[in-house]
């Protein structure tokens, strides 16, 4: 179980880096580019998903008391977490510049 969650990380730690390297390239050509701020608010389509990620949370940690497996959830949904960040900066819109 430690080496498919060492491998995991280090692809999610990729995947991160990508989308963060994509989020500073976007920032900076918005910054360039001199285009004002947008003040609209986005639509949150994944509220859901905030929820769910709670639940989970307090289930895995709860879990962890009945059963040690459930050890190992919790690096591997920090791990989910960490992707998330990493695929938001895939999602938003692409800056003009």
């Amino acid at each position: 179980m430690y080496a498919l969650i060492t491998i995991v990380g280090i692809v999610v730690t990729v995947f991160f880096l990508a989308g963060f390297w994509r989020g500073l390239k976007n920032a900076i050509a918005e910054y360039r580019a001199g285009a004002p701020e947008s003040d609209e608010v986005p639509d949150y389509r994944y509220g859901g998903l905030a929820a769910f990620s709670v639940v989970a949370s307090a289930v895995i940690i709860a879990g962890a008391g009945f059963s040690p497996a459930m050890i190992y959830a919790g690096p591997l949904l920090a791990l989910v977490t960490a992707a998330g960040c990493g695929l938001a900066f895939f999602v938003e819109d692409k800056a003009a510049g």
